[in-house]
C-alpha cells in the first residue's frame, strides 16, 4: 500500500461532511461548453460523451475517460475540475454519461446503469481505441464509475489501457449501503435517491414498463432506503435475482487480484457513504495495484485552503496518468 501523496487539510476542513458537502458550494460552474457527442448503443439505445473543449482529435495525445458517480455528469466538480487540470498538462479527456444522465434524462430503453454495469463503458472504449489507434488511454472512474472501472480492469478490455484511477468507490456494495442508512448520512441518501426515484417514475408514465407487471405497479416513492430500491428496481432491471444477488456479483473487491493494468485506488478513511468492508486486505490485491488510504477527504472531497479553495484530487489523478505516461517512454 502506499500514501506517496497524502492528503493534509487545515484542521477546520476535517470533518468529513463538509469536506463532501464543501465542493458543491465553493466552485463555480463550469465555465465551458464542451464538445458533446451522442453515441449509439448495439441495443438501440444510447448515451452521451462530452469532451473538454481543448481536446484535439487529431492529435497524438494521451486520452482520459472519465466515468462519473451515481447520478454524477460533467457537471460534477470532481468530473470537471479534472478534465481542466488533464487540459493544462496537455492531456485530452472526455466523460462518459451512463445512461440518463447526460443532457438527456431519460434514455429510450427501460433499464439504467448499474454499479457491475460494464457493458456501455466497454464499447466506448472499443470505439476509441479504433478511433485513435496510435494514442494510449487512460481511465479514471469516481465512486459508482470507480467500482465499475475496478471490473472493467479485470478483463481482456484493459489490454488495451495504459492506467486506471479508482476514487472513493464503494466496493463493497452492501457495507456501503447499510452506511448511508445510518445518522446525517441518510441526508446524502435522499439527495441520491431522489432523481433515480423521478426517472423511473417518468418511465411508468411513458409505459416503458407496460410489459413488466410488477415494475408497471411499482410505487417508489414509498422507498427509502437503497436496498429496497436496488431489490425493487435495480436488480430486475438488470438481470440479477435480488438485492443481494446484485451486491455481491457487482462489487469491486472481488475484481482486484484479477486487475490486469496499473490502477491507483484512493479512499478517505472519514468516507460517510462508504463501509469499513471496503477496504481491501493486501492478499485480496495483486501488483498492479497501488491503494491509498487518506485519513481525510470524505466523499469526492479532498478538499484544501490556501488562500483559497482548492481540490487536492484532481492533481493527484493528474500525477498518476503522468507517471504512468512517462513509464511507457
Amino acid at each position: 500500500m502506499s500514501t506517496i501523496e497524502s492528503f493534509n487539510p487545515s484542521a477546520w476542513l476535517r470533518p468529513p461532511h463538509i469536506q463532501t458537502l464543501l465542493p458543491r458550494l465553493v466552485f463555480r460552474c463550469r465555465q465551458w461548453y464542451g464538445q458533446w457527442e451522442t453515441f449509439a448503443l448495439n441495443d438501440g439505445d444510447f448515451i452521451e460523451l462530452c469532451w473538454h473543449p481543448h481536446a484535439t482529435p487529431d492529435s497524438q495525445r494521451p486520452l482520459v475517460v472519465l466515468f462519473h458517480g451515481l447520478e454524477g455528469s460533467v457537471d460534477s466538480p470532481y468530473i470537471w475540475q479534472t478534465m481542466e487540470e488533464l487540459a493544462e498538462h496537455d492531456i485530452d479527456s472526455v466523460v462518459m454519461h451512463f445512461r440518463g444522465c447526460g443532457k438527456t434524462p431519460i434514455n429510450r430503453l427501460p433499464r439504467a446503469y448499474h454499479s457491475g454495469d460494464i457493458g456501455d463503458p466497454t464499447a466506448v472504449i472499443v470505439a476509441l481505441r479504433e478511433r485513435y489507434p496510435n494514442r494510449s488511454i487512460h481511465t479514471i472512474g469516481f465512486s459508482l464509475g470507480g467500482n465499475m472501472l475496478v471490473q472493467l480492469m479485470s478483463t481482456e478490455l484493459a489490454d488495451v489501457l495504459t492506467s486506471a484511477a479508482v476514487c472513493c468507490a464503494p466496493l463493497d456494495l452492501m457495507s456501503c449501503s447499510k452506511r448511508i442508512d445510518r445518522g446525517f448520512s441518510r441526508l446524502y441518501r435522499k439527495y441520491l435517491l431522489t432523481p433515480l426515484k423521478q426517472k423511473f417514475t417518468i418511465k411508468q408514465q411513458r409505459g416503458m414498463f407496460k410489459d413488466c407487471t410488477q415494475l408497471n405497479s411499482l410505487d417508489v416513492n414509498k422507498m427509502t432506503s437503497f436496498l429496497e430500491f436496488d431489490d425493487k428496481v435495480t436488480a430486475p432491471l438488470h438481470g440479477f435475482s435480488d438485492v443481494e444477488d446484485y451486491y455481491h456479483r457487482a462489487s469491486g473487491k472481488q475484481f482486484l487480484k484479477q486487475i490486469r493494468k496499473p490502477t491507483l485506488i484512493v479512499h478517505a478513511n472519514d468516507d460517510p457513504f462508504l463501509g469499513p468492508d471496503v477496504v481491501p486486505h493486501i492478499d485480496e490485491m495483486n501488483p498492479h495495484v497501488t491503494y491509498e488510504k487518506h485519513p481525510h477527504g470524505g466523499h469526492m472531497g479532498f478538499i484544501n485552503y490556501q488562500h483559497r479553495f482548492y481540490s487536492w484530487l484532481p492533481t493527484r489523478l493528474v500525477n498518476w496518468v503522468s507517471e504512468k505516461e512517462a513509464e511507457k517512454l
